[in-house]
């Protein structure tokens, strides 16, 4: 409930690959880090390509990262300036100044 006050508050997040959190995140500029579920053809690809595109998270792996990697890697994330790319937040007035040319 409420996730995304929480989300939008984080000093970094340490998350599951799914593109709704993911761009959460990006459009509030929180550092993260996110772990693709292994087989999940969505998030390795289509997910990745699209954080990839705002440079946003820390792509991190299962099998590969241990404690020790994963400690690292909230070490660096939490103290690197966040320059993701700017999410658009205005799709509700685009679609709606669309639909009212087509009135």
């Amino acid at each position: 409930q409420d996730l995304y006050r929480h989300l939008a508050a984080c000093d970094l997040a340490v998350v599951q690959g799914g593109l709704t959190t993911g761009m959460e995140l990006t459009a509030n500029r929180r550092p993260f880090l996110y772990f693709p579920l292994k087989h999940h053809f969505e998030q390795n690809f289509h997910v990745h390509h699209r954080l990839e595109r705002y440079g946003a998270g820390r792509r991190m792996d299962f099998d590969r990262d241990g404690p020790e990697e994963i400690a690292a890697a909230i070490a660096e994330e939490i103290v690197r300036p966040v320059a993701y790319r700017p999410v658009a937040s205005d799709g509700a007035a685009r679609a709606a100044a669309l639909i009212g040319e087509l009135l």
